[in-house]
């Protein structure tokens, strides 16, 4: 796909204004098909059909690319769709350098070797969204075979697929929401044990950066980091609780709990 990736070695050679630019994905780059939008760099090959979001989210990997059911990569991780976005983007992007700088202090010296043996990317998992949504989703850590694997959060395991198809159904494109995690390392045997004070430090550092109008707590873990941080915050049951009870489909319980996010975004689409 060409894409033009960091490394934690790289990223200390690279000069810190490229660096900066590499991460932003400017909306312009995009291509609109019916209700969703793609990222061409993203695609091994241009979908024949793409009718709505379903189709969206049915791409094969295989065909089409591991990344080509979301806009973003690990080298364009935030959506730059005004002067703010640019300018907020690249704040997101130093704090982005300064965690591959220590990883160890910010994700745990355990979940940071552990990421190193999942993740099939360079660099390490972050963030990634619109820093102009108003929304900010906060998970618990990259799951190690979505996030920890890709870099891109919520995306390609079960639960990150739910949560799209039912941020979709809910009429948000979850492209264009920021999410997180308060870790940013997938720990080893996918189970958090504790979150590092690096890590809170990190998430403080960032929601401060992004002012988001409301913040959701996917999950226990993320609920309690951020009410421990002072930041007011909306609680929602991790789509993992809801696929544990055998839901891989949105339905009325889950789109309940979510509508919240709806409310925030508002109709206003890019």
């Amino acid at each position: 796909m060409g894409h033009l990736l960091v490394s934690m070695v790289t990223t200390k050679s690279i000069n810190p204004m490229e660096f900066l630019s590499i991460m932003l994905l400017e909306l312009e780059r995009l291509r609109k098909v019916g209700e969703v939008h793609l990222n061409p760099r993203n695609l091994k090959t241009t979908p024949l059909l793409i009718r709505d979001w379903r189709d969206f989210l049915s791409l094969d990997e295989k065909t089409y690319g591991v990344y080509a059911r979301t806009i973003y990569n690990p080298s364009e991780r935030f959506l730059v769709a005004g002067k703010r976005d640019v300018s907020v983007g690249k704040r997101l992007t130093e704090l982005y350098q300064e965690l591959l700088e220590n990883p160890t202090y910010f994700c745990g010296e355990e979940n940071y070797h552990c990421q190193l043996q999942v993740g099939e990317f360079n660099g390490l998992p972050f963030a990634n969204g619109w820093p102009g949504s108003g929304v900010a989703l906060v998970g618990e850590a990259p799951g190690r075979g979505g996030c920890g694997k890709t870099g891109i959060c919520f995306y390609r395991d079960a639960s990150g697929m739910l949560l799209r198809n039912v941020l979709f159904a809910l009429g948000v494109n979850p492209d264009f929401v920021y999410i997180t995690n308060v870790v940013k390392c997938n720990p080893p045997q996918n189970r958090l044990r504790g979150v590092p004070e690096g890590a809170l430090e990190l998430l403080a550092e960032e929601l401060e950066i992004l002012k988001p109008k409301a913040t959701f707590a996917i999950g226990k873990t993320a609920e309690r980091a951020l009410t421990e941080l002072g930041f007011e915050t909306v609680y929602l049951h991790h789509p993992a609780w809801y696929v544990r009870k055998g839901v891989r489909e949105p339905n009325e319980e889950i789109l309940k709990e979510y509508s919240g996010i709806k409310g925030v975004f508002g109709e206003w689409t890019l």
